[in-house]
């Protein structure tokens, strides 16, 4: 709970559901939820980070409740706790529009990453190139499939620690047998909700197990 001096000031709501090869909800082990909520949280902050560019006050955490077999309601939430200032009304407001953009930007980093380690770790190889546009970069699969991703997940991708926390993040496959996890985000937004799905297959048990997670051509993941 915020102490008297904490605000909240951005939160993004996201659903999480793991089923089993049936299709059939999973409940999460509690191993599973503490290391997945910790380095998700993690993940989180990193990505924040990244978007604002400075050392910002306010601090990223998440909170979870498991309201049904193998369904989590998460919140990402930027708590600020600094004491606002009734003299600064109007520039708090404009802080606190920019960010909650940045941790919507931060969400979407984060859960383009877990998608992308599904789908790069059932590749045999992968190189990247360069995008379009400054800000988006493209792994190309096995010569053929090409995937548009932002840039701060190619620099998640491409670090360690990140990698590591991103295998505790999808703990899961591991731990529960859970066959396919899928991320829902603005279910109660008419048009909006999106849908991000990760399935189970034998190299991303593997790369959660410590392996690489592909052959990356050129060297390795760290050069583009």
């Amino acid at each position: 709970m915020d102490s008297p001096l904490d605000t909240t000031v951005a939160r993004e709501p996201i659903t999480v559901r793991c089923l089993d090869d049936h299709g059939r909800p999973v409940s999460l082990s509690a191993r599973t939820l503490g290391r997945g909520s910790t380095d998700l949280q993690d993940l989180l902050r990193r990505a924040y980070a990244a978007v604002r560019g400075d050392c910002p006050s306010e601090t990223v955490t998440i909170s979870f409740m498991e309201d049904c077999e193998g369904r989590l309601q998460l919140e990402y939430l930027v708590v600020d706790r600094t004491r606002p200032s009734r003299w600064r009304r109007t520039r708090d407001r404009c802080r606190a529009v920019g960010i909650q953009a940045a941790l919507s930007e931060a969400t979407i980093v984060v859960t383009l990453a877990v998608e992308a380690v599904g789908v790069v770790a059932a590749a045999s190889t992968a190189h990247w190139s360069e995008g379009d546009t400054p800000d988006f970069v493209n792994v190309v699969l096995d010569g053929a499939r090409t995937v548009r991703l932002p840039g701060a997940v190619r620099d998640m991708l491409r670090d360690e620690t990140a990698l590591e926390l991103l295998r505790g993040t999808l703990g899961m496959f591991l731990d529960d047998d859970v066959e396919q996890l899928i991320i829902g985000k603005d279910r109660e937004l008419p048009g909006r909700y999106q849908e991000t799905v990760v399935t189970r297959s034998p190299a991303l048990v593997r790369f959660l197990e410590g392996a690489p997670l592909a052959s990356w051509a050129g060297g390795g993941p760290e050069r583009s």
